[in-house]
């Protein structure tokens, strides 16, 4: 389950993106309401995943890359992602991984994701990422380690899953 030290963190990242989060995490005994399905309570360890990617911006930054997920039972896919960013400047590369929560099948892993991530990445650096698909409620809670420069507006980002 997530840890719910992390439930306050990833609803004020994500707030907007979906109705009501804080009882997806929080373990309450509410459920959970998103904008197109309903979301259980302490979404349970799926898996894990890396992920490698870049990003570029200038006011928008645009971010690709490629990646594996890990599910509990061992098998691994291939994913690619890519997402947007309003208000953004910078270059930079780096390294995803964590934690996936909330999978019931294959397929709810890919998506469009919301979330955020570090705001200020000077040089080498390292940063909380959180994201969630509001459609599938699929959970992704990570760590990244990035190089390069970067600076951005506390913003939601978007980003689009899907299988290589």
């Amino acid at each position: 389950m997530i840890p719910s030290a992390w439930t306050n963190t990833i609803c004020k990242s994500i707030g907007p993106a979906m109705l009501c989060v804080a009882a997806v995490f929080a373990g309450t005994h509410s459920e959970a309401q998103t904008a197109t399905t309903s979301c259980g309570e302490n979404l349970p360890l799926s898996g894990t995943f890396t992920f490698d990617g870049q990003s570029v911006s200038v006011i928008v930054g645009v971010r690709w890359g490629k990646g594996v997920l890990t599910l509990n039972d061992g098998t691994q896919l291939a994913f690619s992602a890519n997402g947007i960013r309003a208000l953004e400047s910078g270059v930079r590369v780096g390294t995803v991984s964590g934690e996936v929560y909330g999978i019931e099948q294959t397929s709810d892993f890919t998506g469009k994701y919301v979330g955020t991530a570090q705001q200020f990445v000077p040089g080498k650096s390292q940063g909380d990422v959180f994201f969630v698909n509001p459609t599938t409620c699929v959970a992704l809670v990570a760590r990244a380690d990035s190089s390069g420069v970067k600076l951005s507006a506390p913003t939601d980002q978007e980003v689009k899953i899907k299988f290589r």
